[in-house]
């Protein structure tokens, strides 16, 4: 038992650094294909990942500690079928009357090795119906594989990265681990009318993301973004090396920064009328506030206020000024402003504005608008695509109600419009047939 506990504890400690890179590529799929993302199913899609993990180093831990160790027990496989049940025939009676001999026959390795086989895959099975909807024969194959991977890295010594095999492969551990499976697949059909169902989970996700854009899903695709400005700035060095003097070094990194930030945030939402790389990646689209299409220079001012003017501003200072700091005129006074001064006051205007979005973010959870002022001086929002769509067909529907009031149709909404028009219609037909049985007779 300490074994078993000594491997999850390994998984506890390994679990962080796994999920932090695997949480990247989680999150860009669910917002592609929900638009948001649901606690619940991320809970669920984690403790997978963990249990997996757990289930995975009760197979391969410990490891020795020498590669060319070798097991004598470990290198021939086992291949008779069953074979745990001779050695259950073998040991001591069990007598059913006495709880005694349960118990010993429970605590017997040869038992309590075969009911823990069975345990091990359990919580697969439940999974494969609860989270991945599977059938009881895909059930059944993707048991087996799960095993059979478990039993190949037993028999490869971890494929290879060991000399010989450590560990035993026993066929009767394909059995009992596929066994487990099955039961956790058909034991999850009662315990899954009381958890939500997750198809309606996913309906949830996409009426959200359809109705607001998160702030956390904005900050991916601005992280991604980054990515790709960072990525022009190697090749803007490797094209345009900086001179061997200092302000030279200044005007080389304002140069590459400036030229970055521009093909990242302007010319390529020019082209793509309102996307960026993050933004094509996680859906999203620069637009007006009512959903409509934005102008090239309304993405130019978006994001030239916000990294030509704002974010660069101490590249200006630091290339454009001595580095001992600014002397400023006022008639005939003089007064100079050291370099750490500058840099306090920089650092001040930046720390409240880091505080301002981190409360506009707080706020958007609540599900207010995530808007910045250079969003409001250019008239732009960045929507999902999803959300897009919405506001559109709201406006086309708007303006069609708009029509039938203009053209007094006699209609206070687009539903009536059709009914009315159906009920004509359907007139129409039951005029024409009474004529053609008038006309019969």
């Amino acid at each position: 038992m300490g074994t078993y506990i000594s491997n999850v504890q390994t998984a506890v400690l390994l679990f962080p650094l796994l999920s932090a890179l695997l949480s990247v590529p989680y999150a860009i799929y669910q917002y592609r294909s929900y638009g948001s993302i649901s606690l619940w199913k991320t809970f669920l899609v984690f403790s997978f990942i963990f249990y997996l993990m757990c289930a995975y180093f009760m197979v391969i831990l410990p490891l020795p500690a020498d590669r060319s160790i070798v097991v004598p027990g470990a290198q021939h496989p086992q291949l008779v079928p069953f074979r745990f049940m001779r050695a259950l025939e073998s040991g001591a009676p069990l007598d059913p009357t006495s709880p005694a001999s349960w118990i010993a026959f429970l605590r017997r390795p040869d038992i309590y090795t075969v009911y823990f086989n069975v345990l091990l895959t359990v919580p697969f099975g439940v999974y494969l119906r609860y989270l991945f909807h599977r059938r009881w024969w895909q059930a059944l194959v993707l048991g087996f594989a799960l095993t059979l991977f478990f039993e190949v890295s037993q028999i490869t010594g971890l494929f290879g990265i060991y000399e010989h095999p450590y560990r035993l492969f026993d066929v009767d551990d394909l059995i009992t681990n596929t066994l487990g499976a099955m039961l956790g697949f058909w034991a999850s059909i009662p315990l899954c009318h009381f958890l939500p169902d997750l198809r309606d989970v996913d309906e949830r996700s996409i009426a959200r993301g359809a109705a607001h854009t998160s702030f956390s899903r904005r900050l991916l695709a601005f992280g991604i973004d980054m990515a790709a400005v960072a990525a022009v700035l190697w090749l803007y060095g490797i094209v345009v090396p900086a001179g061997p003097s200092a302000a030279s070094e200044r005007f080389a990194v304002l140069a590459g920064s400036l030229i970055a930030t521009f093909v990242t945030f302007m010319a390529i939402p020019v082209i793509t009328r309102g996307q960026t790389i993050g933004h094509m990646v996680l859906r999203l689209r620069v637009v007006r506030p009512d959903g409509s299409s934005a102008r090239g220079w309304q993405y130019i001012a978006r994001y030239g206020l916000l990294f030509w003017v704002f974010l660069l501003l101490p590249n200006w200072v630091s290339a454009l000024f001595p580095t001992g700091g600014v002397t400023l005129h006022a008639g005939a006074d003089e007064v100079s402003i050291g370099a750490t001064a500058i840099e306090t006051v920089l650092a001040s205007v930046y720390l409240f504005w880091l505080v301002t979005i981190a409360l506009r973010a707080v706020l958007s959870a609540f599900k207010h608008p995530f808007v910045m002022l250079n969003g409001v001086i250019s008239n732009t929002r960045v929507m999902s695509e999803a959300q897009v769509e919405r506001l559109r067909a709201e406006r086309h529907a708007q303006s069609l109600e708009e029509e039938l009031a203009q053209n007094d149709l006699g209609a206070s909404s687009l539903e009536d419009a059709f009914d009315s028009s159906f009920d004509a219609v359907y007139s129409d037909e039951e005029d024409a047939e009474i004529d053609a049985m008038r006309a019969d007779e």
